[in-house]
C-alpha cells in the first residue's frame, strides 16, 4: 500500500509515525520542500523523499496532505487529478474564505480529531440530536502573545479558523445540523491582525440555540481548554471536555461524572493521545468518525457567516 505524505511538519511526523507503528508494511513518500530537513529526517526516515510532486504521476492509495493551509486546494487538485484513492486533509481546510469550493466525493476527509475523544463519542453515543434544546461550545487558551507571522496572521488564521473550527465542527457532529443562521457575532482583534475573540450565537433550522465562545488570548488561562454544554429538552444538561462527562439534573444537580479513564479503550499504538490513534486507524478503515469534504465545507461556510455578519457596537 503506497502512501503519500505532503509536508513531514510536527503533524506528519505524527500522522506517519502511528501508520508506520500500526502497518510496517506500508510504502512512504514524503514530499518537503525545504531541503536541509529533508536532507536530516530522510537519514533515520524508511521513505522516499521529494521536493516536490512533479514526478509523482501514479495514484497512491493514501495521501495526507498536513502543509500551511494556504496550499491545501491546489494539493488536494494535484491528488485529484494523480487519481489517489483516499485522501485526507489537516485542518485547517484551505481558511475559510473557500467556501465555494464543491467537491463531493466521500473518500476526501478532513482531520477534526477532537471526534475522537472519548467523550464525544459517549455522546454521539447517548445523547439524541432530536432531545437537544440548546448546545454552546467553547475554547479558550492564552497562545497567541504576539502578532504572529506568516500566514497565521492571515485570511488563512484566526482563532476561529484554526481552533474554534474544531468545537464547531464537533457542535455539527453532535446535533447533525450544518444549517445555521448567525443571530450575533462580536469580533476582537488583541494581538494579531484577525480575529483572536470570537463570541457569537446561532440557531439551527431545526430551533437548537447554538453559542460560541473563542478566545486564544486569554492570559489567565494555563493550558488549552476546550468544552461542550448542552442542555436537552427534558432540562438534563452536559458538560463536556476532554478529560470528563458530568450529567446535570434540571435543577443543576450533578447526578453523574465519567472520566475519559472510565471510557478509554486500548489502542495498538499510542501516540500524542489515543484520538490521534483512533483517527488513523478509522482512515485505514471506512472513514466512518471522520469529517468529510461536505462536513468541512459546512464548517467553512459557518465561519464565513460569523465573519462576515455585522451587529454594533463591536467591542
Amino acid at each position: 500500500m503506497k502512501i503519500l505524505i505532503y509536508g513531514f511538519g510536527r503533524m506528519g511526523l505524527t500522522h506517519f509515525s502511528i501508520l508506520n507503528g500500526l502497518y510496517p508494511k506500508l510504502k512512504f513518500y514524503i514530499v518537503e520542500p525545504n531541503k536541509i530537513f529533508r536532507k536530516i529526517v530522510e537519514k533515520n526516515i524508511k521513505a522516499k523523499f521529494y521536493k516536490d510532486d512533479s514526478n509523482l504521476k501514479e495514484a497512491f492509495d493514501l495521501t495526507l496532505i498536513t502543509t500551511p493551509p494556504s496550499i491545501h486546494l491546489m494539493l488536494l487538485k494535484n491528488s485529484i487529478n494523480r487519481g489517489d484513492k483516499k485522501i485526507f486533509i489537516e485542518k485547517p481546510f484551505g481558511g475559510h474564505t473557500n467556501i465555494n469550493y464543491d467537491l463531493s466525493a466521500n473518500k476526501i476527509y478532513i482531520g477534526y480529531v477532537l471526534r475522537f475523544n472519548p467523550c464525544i463519542q459517549w455522546v454521539k453515543k447517548h445523547i439524541n440530536p432530536e432531545e437537544i434544546n440548546s448546545i454552546h461550545g467553547q475554547y479558550l487558551s492564552n497562545t497567541i502573545e504576539k502578532k504572529p507571522s506568516g500566514w497565521r496572521n492571515g485570511p488563512f488564521s484566526g482563532v476561529l479558523n484554526e481552533m474554534g473550527s474544531h468545537v464547531i465542527d464537533l457542535i455539527q457532529y453532535i446535533t447533525e445540523a450544518n444549517e445555521m443562521d448567525v443571530t450575533s457575532s462580536i469580533k476582537e482583534s488583541v494581538v494579531s491582525d484577525v480575529d483572536d475573540i470570537v463570541d457569537a450565537t446561532l440557531k439551527t433550522k431545526n430551533g437548537v440555540s447554538v453559542s460560541m465562545y473563542f478566545n486564544w488570548v486569554k492570559k489567565d488561562v494555563r493550558k488549552p481548554i476546550f468544552s461542550i454544554e448542552i442542555e436537552k429538552k427534558d432540562g438534563l444538561k452536559y458538560f463536556v471536555d476532554q478529560q470528563q462527562i458530568k450529567e446535570y439534573d434540571k435543577n443543576g444537580v450533578l447526578i453523574n461524572r465519567l472520566s475519559v479513564a472510565d471510557l478509554a479503550e486500548a489502542v495498538p499504538y499510542y501516540l500524542r493521545g489515543i484520538d490521534f490513534t483512533k483517527q488513523m486507524t478509522d482512515l485505514m478503515d471506512e472513514g466512518s468518525i471522520m469529517a468529510n469534504i461536505n462536513d468541512a465545507i459546512g464548517v467553512n461556510m459557518l465561519m464565513n457567516k460569523i465573519l462576515s455578519y455585522e451587529n454594533y457596537p463591536r467591542r
